[in-house]
């Protein structure tokens, strides 16, 4: 039956394809005859446009002609004018019968014939003329134009009849051209058709020949792809026959049962396929017998566990199915099972994780909220629900905001509902610290939350909801409201300290330097004499008066350290020099308990510090030293460079500190004492220098061990500079007079450092020389004011070298101190010194002797006054009496405005500067005076007890002459730098 079908579906291709292609011959034929057709009517229009060419050119060579003619009068010229004649008829003659069929044609060459005529007639007639009449009545004719004018006429008939012919050669042509295209076409798909059905036939003819061994063919190559595809997958399979018996095993199959497929083959299914349940270890239904009984589909329940022949237990899933024919006959059963084993195990562990997230999210302290995109909550944990009083709810996002009662901060207005945190984390924003207010009837007092939210996406990004975690802050805040309170509370209380300081500062140390200024002034005994008893109370008022100021001074330096407040201004300071102004001013403490006083320091030390507070550590630590050292004792003062530090050090070989009470030493108002004994001092001292050097980026540290003495210690960066020749100056230049110089002629470096010091303290410029041999020549150069000189030096003698100064004109009226060791004042005073001092000696001393050589060569006390600015009553008249018994002229004002009133009025000599001041600071009047050409030169010393700021400082040293302060010892310093301003003049002129 099917090869019948086949043989009649070969035959009718046949006839159809035999149709097809007489029915493309007759479709060919017919466009051919029409292609002939149009080629004919292309042919035709090409003739009527060489036609037309052809009336035109003609006419040219006619009038090409007739124009040599004219010119030339030669009849070898008329020769092309006689043919175009002749043959112009015939070619119009031509044309008629071309566009008979055209009507408008013929209309135009009725028109172009009278017009070819007249231009005929023309060309004739100029001939003519120039044969009987000559070239100039030709010529007249030919300009007449209307030559041109037949043939520009002529032309533009032409041009529409050869237009006309090109849209008729354009149509035609696209006839012919469509023609042959359909031509091809039907024979192409005729053709094509016919092949189709010839290559049909051919290939049904081929097929019913090879079907069977196809067949075949594709039954192997599919049992083998079959095989090789169940080899290959993940999944193990077995498959069965009717009987149950293991026909296939897959190598996954294999690995699993441990049973190899020549081992399985023919076994039954429950032997090869070993399965229990899981929990109870029963065996369980093989699924193949199920498939079976069902004829269906089938698979294990869960917890089912497959025993290997090797005994390894795998958890499994399966499912078995019915292998059936096309008509529905069964062949045998296909078991479908893979190992599960890994993947309960994460299923599992996953669980466990996610148990375990759900425990700590309802045990943190943070509420947590999730929801997806769509504002359904997907967790909401219990603190969530405490904090909101409210737990989750299937309201939208849009209405959350009514239903929790959320707020902004001030309590009063509704949170925009659009704003909420987790709905802007929805919505893909991240969310940092967001604060809102909840109140709803679960929640009435309220409470204040803190929020922080985050989009919830997956790997791809895909946004997938929001999560917010959020916490009370309610106390928190209520803490922090009550620290801000409190810390406002503690500024005013700093400001109120802070007035309170610097109102102590000013109204204690005002009336205590009046108190030590008169107590001054009754021990001179100026005003009578007084006997001993009235000289101990005097020494007694005086005594408690400096402990007094300088517990005062303690208290305020430590309060500021203390607030932060204490400025340091660094500088460059020789550590020589420091050493040496500290043993001057300490030395007579140290002679009262016959203790040695000693120095020793490398060469050329500096370091980076604040002056004044370096020497007020220095002084704190010696101090201690003398006090605590019993009489005939040693303190020493010793720096050395290690490594980029300096080292200072103060030993003493005192009692030592026990080993307890180090470090208590340092607390402040912590005195050390001695059992049976009482020891002076505020217990500030030692608290306020290792704060200094704690300033200082160090820290003071103590070697001490009991009956050995003690060693406080510290480090300061050391500063590299340039060591300094043999012969130096030393200058302290006042800002507006000139310091007398000294020439300090001394060949041992210390004891140069240490008189230069003394000297430049007091305000004196000093230029020493080490080599004796060269004084002479220098004193010669600079002319000094005055000389301290020693007699043991080398390699030449002192007192050679004074017996060359005052042998010498240039130098003999130069007042000479010698500073020595040797005590032989005669022997000096008989080769021409003007003082002889025996070594030590302190500053009080050196100090005198200078001013005494000085007022010896013509120094006298000033014309003009000494202005005296204090608005404290008891200060100026003591600071007036201090001046006038020295011999100066004094006026006093009593604030600002009526210092500025005497300054206008008249100039001083100098002005004593308090700056806290009535009606006009003395800030101000300074930045007035300097502002102005006839005050800028003014001299000023500033005397106040104001705690002063670095700027203030600055300020100071630079529009004033000198700066003194109530809580030091300023009364002998004003003095000495009162002697060296307003002297100077005089001392010039002698």
């Amino acid at each position: 039956m099917k090869w019948k079908m086949g043989n009649r579906l070969v035959l009718g291709g046949f006839v159809i394809a035999t149709a097809i292609l007489v029915f493309v011959g007759w479709l060919s034929y017919r466009n051919t005859a029409r292609f002939a057709e149009a080629s004919e009517w292309r042919k035709h229009t090409y003739e009527v446009l060489r036609n037309l060419d052809e009336t035109v050119a003609r006419l040219v060579d006619a009038e090409t002609g007739q124009r040599g003619y004219l010119l030339t009068g030669d009849d070898a010229y008329l020769e092309p004018y006689r043919a175009a004649i002749k043959s112009i008829d015939q070619t119009i003659g031509n044309l008629k019968n071309l566009t008979s069929d055209n009507p408008n044609q013929q209309k135009r060459i009725q028109i172009l014939e009278p017009l070819v005529e007249k231009k005929v007639t023309e060309l004739q007639r100029t001939i003519d003329l120039r044969k009987n009449e000559g070239l100039a009545a030709a010529n007249r004719v030919v300009l007449e134009g209307s030559g041109k004018h037949w043939m520009d006429q002529i032309r533009a008939v032409v041009a529409e009849m050869a237009n006309e012919e090109e849209d008729l050669l354009k149509l035609r042509t696209q006839k012919a051209n469509e023609s042959v295209a359909r031509s091809v076409r039907t024979i192409l798909t005729g053709t094509l058709l016919s092949i189709s059905l010839l290559v049909l036939c051919f290939g049904l003819l081929q097929r019913e020949l090879s079907e069977r061994k196809k067949a075949q063919e594709a039954l192997a190559k599919s049992e083998k792809w079959f095989s090789t595809t169940l080899a290959s997958i993940g999944d193990a399979v077995i498959a069965t026959d009717m009987n149950g018996g293991v026909t296939f095993l897959n190598p996954v199959a294999q690995s699993l049962t441990g049973w190899s497929l020549e081992e399985a083959r023919g076994k039954s299914m429950d032997l090869v396929f070993d399965i229990v349940n899981k929990e109870t270890r029963r065996p369980v239904e093989n699924p193949v017998k199920k498939v079976f009984r069902e004829g269906k589909v089938v698979g294990l329940a869960d917890h089912t566990l497959l025993l290997s022949k090797g005994g390894k237990e795998f958890d499994i899933e399966d499912s078995a199915a019915p292998i059936l024919t096309a008509t529905g006959v069964g062949h045998g059963v296909v078991l479908v099972f893979r190992d599960i084993t890994e993947k309960k195990r994460t299923e599992e562990e996953t669980k466990r994780q996610k148990e375990l997230l759900q425990l700590i999210l309802a045990s943190i302290a943070d509420g947590v909220v999730v929801a997806d995109s769509n504002g359904k909550f997907l967790l909401f944990n219990a603190a969530a629900e405490q904090f909101l009083g409210i737990g989750a709810t299937e309201r939208t996002p849009d209405e959350w905001s009514d239903q929790y009662g959320v707020y902004l901060p001030d309590t009063v207005t509704q949170y925009p509902a659009d704003q909420l945190p987790l709905v802007r984390a929805m919505r893909g924003e991240n969310v940092d610290t967001v604060e809102l207010f909840i109140r709803n009837p679960q929640v009435p007092e309220g409470r204040l939350l803190s929020i922080t939210g985050r989009p919830l996406k997956r790997a791809d990004g895909t946004l997938q909801g929001g999560v917010v975690v959020f916490h009370d802050i309610t106390l928190q805040k209520r803490a922090q409201e009550a620290l801000v309170q409190a810390k406002e509370e503690a500024v005013r209380a700093s400001k109120f300290k802070d007035q309170f300081l610097s109102t102590m500062s000013h109204e204690l140390r005002t009336p205590l330097n009046a108190v030590l200024g008169f107590s001054d002034l009754l021990a001179d005994e100026r005003y009578g004499t007084l006997n001993d008893r009235q000289q101990r109370y005097v020494t007694h008022i005086h005594t408690g008066g400096t402990h007094l100021l300088k517990l005062i001074t303690d208290i305020l330096d430590l309060s500021k350290i203390e607030a932060g407040r204490m400025e340091l201004s660094r500088e460059d300071v020789t550590v020589a020099s420091a050493f040496a102004e500290v043993i001057s001013g300490l030395y007579p403490l140290a002679e009262k308990k016959s203790q040695a006083l000693l120095q020793r320091v490398e060469d050329n030390l500096h370091v980076r510090a604040d002056a004044m507070r370096f020497k007020q550590v220095l002084t704190n630590l010696v101090a201690n030293a003398i006090k605590f050292t019993p009489e005939g004792g040693r303190i020493e003062l010793v720096a050395r460079q290690v490594d980029d530090q300096v080292k200072v050090e103060v030993r003493d070989n005192g009692p030592g500190i026990p080993p307890e009470e180090q470090q208590r030493i340092f607390e402040a108002f912590f005195r050390l004492t001695e059992t049976g004994s009482a020891t002076e001092g505020t217990g500030l001292g030692l608290a306020i220098t290792a704060r200094l050097v704690e300033l200082h980026g160090s820290k003071l540290g103590i070697e001490s061990q009991p009956g050995e003495g003690a060693c406080f210690h510290f480090s300061l960066p050391l500063i590299a500079v340039t060591p300094d020749e043999p012969t130096h100056t030393t200058i302290a230049t006042p800002r507006a007079a000139k310091a007398p110089l000294i020439l300090v002629i001394e060949d041992n470096a210390a004891t140069g450092q240490l008189i230069q010091s003394q000297l430049t303290s007091s305000g004196y410029n000093t230029l020493r020389c080490d080599q004796p041999e060269r004084a002479t020549e220098m004193a010669a150069e600079h002319l000094p004011d005055a000389i301290t000189l020693d007699l043991l030096m080398q390699p030449v003698h002192g007192l050679e070298v004074l017996l060359q100064l005052k042998n010498d004109p240039r130098t003999l009226k130069i007042p000479v101190i010698v500073v020595t060791i040797t005590d032989e004042p005669a022997i000096g005073t008989a080769l021409g010194a003007d003082e002889y001092l025996v070594k030590p000696v302190d500053k009080a001393t050196l100090l005198s002797a200078v001013e005494r050589c000085l007022r010896s060569r013509g120094g006298a006390a000033p014309a003009r006054p000494i202005l005296v600015v204090e608005d404290d009553a008891s200060t100026r008249e003591m600071i007036e009496e201090l001046l006038t018994a020295r011999g100066y002229s004094v006026i006093t004002a009593a604030d600002g405005a009526q210092a500025r009133a005497r300054v206008a009025h008249a100039l001083p000599e100098l002005v004593i500067l308090d700056l806290v001041l009535p009606k006009m600071s003395g800030f101000e009047l300074l930045a007035e005076w300097r502002g102005s050409p006839r005050t800028a030169d003014l001299p000023v010393f500033v005397l106040t007890s104001k705690d002063l700021t670095k700027e203030e400082e600055k300020y100071i040293h630079a529009h004033a002459e000198s700066l003194f302060r109530k809580q030091n010892s300023w009364r002998e310093p004003l003095i000495r730098q009162l002697e060296r301003v307003v002297t100077s003049p005089s001392l010039e002129n002698a």
